[in-house]
């Protein structure tokens, strides 16, 4: 397992992007699912994520709202199984998924730390 990107929620991307000293795009969509544009930056070792909501309904839209910022650490792990017993042994409840991820080409599973941060898992197909 290792991280794979840190995401942050913004109100504009492009802006905060701009405010990056990395800004180098790997890959830009709308996520229906997330009702979200999401960006992929490559952060010279770490991928930045960020998640731009477009309106109330999507899942990151009330973090907008409290000012945004940070919002989960993610890691690349082999398969689902692999994320739940990483969910078990560290006592995190799951909250979402799994679900598909375009962004990262393939499904990923959330869940709250003991910590309470959101920490994402990916594994791709």
């Amino acid at each position: 397992m290792r991280v794979d990107h840190i995401g942050f929620v913004v109100k504009n991307a492009e802006k905060y992007r701009k405010n990056l000293p990395i800004q180098t795009v790997v890959k830009s969509l709308y996520d229906p699912l997330q009702d979200a544009y999401l960006e992929l930056i490559d952060g010279g070792g770490v991928m930045i994520e960020l998640i731009e909501p477009q309106n109330e309904d999507a899942f990151t839209w009330n973090f907008l709202q409290k000012g945004g910022g940070y919002h989960h650490i993610c890691y690349e792990c082999d398969s689902l199984k692999e994320a739940k017993d990483a969910i078990k042994n560290q006592f995190m409840v799951e909250v979402l998924g799994p679900i598909p991820a375009p962004l990262l080409d393939g499904q990923v599973l959330f869940a709250r730390s003991r910590n309470r941060e959101i920490v994402e898992f990916v594994w791709r197909k």
